[in-house]
């Protein structure tokens, strides 16, 4: 994760903390201490706690710290599950849009459905947009701009693409 998500003059954490207890949710991650929904993850043993898990490190390394005021809520969890998803357990096709998520398919919809997002820029337009942004977001530099300089195209026009062409790929496998 932290070779994947590299910036100028940081070093990721070399130590964390994971808490598994009973609670609500999946996971929450704050610096260097994730706590995990005990309950939750003994039934997901053989299904996706380790995903989750790694997700959550994935938050670890971001150690996007003042600067996560920022930047949006909804990259900083996409960029989390296009790890787990893409990096991780690509095998499991975890963050595809299908028939069945096509509705709530948004570019800004935050965890699988920007993972997917990321991961056809990446494909499109820039294998390296994902630790780019991250990085840009760890500094504080983030802005809209970014994804101009790297696509040569607007984040709403990136996302108007990707979704029309979700949309075909769906249609496509239905017919």
């Amino acid at each position: 994760i932290a070779a994947f998500l590299p910036s100028d003059v940081f070093e990721a954490p070399r130590r964390f903390t994971v808490v598994l207890k009973p609670g609500r949710g999946v996971a929450a991650t704050s610096g260097t201490r994730i706590t995990a929904n005990a309950t939750w993850i003994k039934g997901q043993l053989k299904g996706e706690a380790i995903g989750a898990l790694v997700h959550e490190a994935v938050h670890v390394v971001q150690q996007y710290g003042h600067a996560h005021r920022n930047n949006p809520g909804w990259l900083t969890e996409g960029i989390a599950d296009y790890f787990r998803w893409y990096k991780y357990e690509p095998q499991t096709h975890g963050a595809e849009i299908t028939k069945h998520n096509l509705a709530g398919a948004r570019y800004d919809a935050a965890y699988r459905p920007t993972a997917n997002f990321l991961h056809w820029v990446g494909e499109k337009y820039d294998p390296d947009i994902v630790p780019q942004i991250n990085a840009a977001m760890r500094q504080g530099t983030y802005s809209t701009n970014l994804w101009v300089e790297h696509t040569g195209k607007p984040l709403q026009q990136l996302g108007a693409d990707w979704l029309e062409e979700m949309k075909k790929k769906v249609e496509a496998a239905s017919a």
